[in-house]
């Protein structure tokens, strides 16, 4: 061990002593390595460099969390808002609820907009002039400037706008045909929407290799093969437009329900509109949700909520709640809320903080994935519930961080950020400091 190491042994020695020794036994070395563990509520056992700021990856999802509750309370709803204006607009006012989606309704990301639109008919309306996104609540920067640029069209990398549908993505199941060298069949969700695809992707006696991207002219490109044994290939590619995206696909769910759209989609604003629905959406399902899947649009869209819309508003805004939290925050950088900007720094003291101040929140503690869930479903599958934990990975970064309950019942707090280390290595680490801590009383 290094210098940059300190073992306290201050509660339970041997509870101290087996930690040092899943360190030892992990290969991961003290340098880039960020770590502290103990009870909850006490001082650590295990205590690695805490103090150097580092990049936590979606470990940052954390913080977001933690300054969300804090500062919109555990009763926020995002709220999207329909109006009529005397004109005969109808204006959609977003603030960024991610949830517009398939996800809480079988899977089916139609539904979500026909259910709007069939209200919208239910109000008797029958036909309206445009349809207006008002999605002003956020900034236009709908990418962060530190995202990788050669990766925007994965589904990790959706734009986040204040008026977002289906993750910002198109989800494409790519099948065989029946002869090889025949273009490959391709199914499209959302199903209201018919994209402009560059089909570049045959039927092969091969194994599949499918490459979804971005090409001008065209919605998206698929490209490689697919194998005619396989039963389809699902992936997602983000789309480039989120707010046009949204309205696009509301004007067509509108004419499925029967109101007519008789004049354009456009981004505006509808002063004296008269408002005729809203919907809305907890905060801790959208939490659960950016925590146990870390889905990064989620944070994001939690993220810009903090603020006045943009990712530096919404920094400041974080680090605000942290010190109302009275969480150390020396050397922290806040770039995005997601972690995928590789700007980030904040110590495992940091962490660990935020972790020690939540732990009595249930919403909070909860909304982290347990043993054998999201993130976690092919870890800690025998710990179950007795792990909360978010875990983080870009590349060169393995992070894991959350609570563990002890074998008696008691709560133990860990942060656990390398950089450098390979990730076979720190998640050699992390699963020796979460049994061993399993282990104590």
């Amino acid at each position: 061990m290094t210098a940059s190491l300190v073992v306290l042994l201050l509660l339970a020695p041997d509870a101290g002593a087996e930690l040092r020794h899943a360190l030892d036994a992990s290969g991961v070395k003290a340098q880039g390595l960020g770590l502290l563990a103990g009870p909850a509520g006490e001082p650590p056992l295990l205590s690695v460099d805490p103090d150097e700021p580092r990049a936590p990856a979606s470990n940052q999802k954390i913080l977001v969390a933690a300054a969300a509750l804090t500062l919109l309370g555990r009763d926020f709803h995002f709220e999207t808002r329909i109006g009529l204006g005397e004109g005969g607009d109808l204006v959609v006012v977003g603030e960024g609820d991610p949830n517009l989606s398939g996800r809480l309704f079988g899977g089916d990301p139609t539904k979500v907009l026909r259910a709007m639109a069939r209200d919208v008919a239910g109000k008797g309306v029958k036909s309206v002039r445009d349809v207006v996104l008002d999605a002003s609540r956020f900034d236009k920067e709908y990418i962060h400037p530190d995202w990788p640029r050669d990766q925007l069209e994965r589904w990790y990398c959706a734009p986040v706008a204040a008026l977002v549908y289906n993750d910002s993505c198109w989800d494409v199941t790519v099948y065989p045909r029946a002869r090889p060298g025949a273009a490959a069949r391709i199914e499209v969700q959302p199903s209201l929407l018919d994209p402009a695809i560059v089909n570049n992707c045959a039927t092969s006696s091969a194994g599949n290799v499918v490459h979804l991207g971005h090409v001008e002219g065209s919605d998206f490109e698929i490209r490689g093969r697919v194998s005619m044994e396989s039963k389809g290939v699902a992936a997602s590619v983000t789309v480039r437009d989120p707010v046009r995206f949204f309205g696009d696909a509301f004007r067509a769910a509108l004419l499925v329900e029967g109101v007519a759209v008789e004049g354009t989609v456009r981004e505006g604003s509808l002063p004296g509109a008269r408002e005729i629905l809203v919907y809305r959406t907890d905060l801790g399902r959208t939490l659960g949700v950016m925590l146990v899947q870390s889905q990064n649009l989620y944070a994001e869209c939690v993220f810009k909520r903090l603020g006045q819309g943009s990712f530096a508003s919404a920094a400041e805004a974080l680090e605000g709640a942290l010190r109302r939290l009275e969480v150390p925050t020396a050397g922290l950088v806040v770039r995005d809320g997601s972690g995928l900007s590789r700007e980030n720094r904040v110590s495992a003291r940091t962490i660990h903080g935020v972790l020690q101040a939540m732990r009595d929140e249930p919403l909070f503690v909860e909304s982290l994935a347990a043993g054998g869930e999201g993130t976690l479903r092919k870890r800690y599958r025998d710990l179950g519930p007795r792990v909360r934990a978010k875990t983080g990975t870009i590349d060169g970064v393995s992070t894991l961080s959350g609570y563990v309950t002890g074998r008696e019942g008691g709560r133990y707090v860990f942060a656990i950020l390398a950089n450098g280390a390979s990730t076979t290595r720190a998640r050699k680490l992390q699963d020796l400091v979460v049994t061993a801590l399993a282990r104590c009383p």
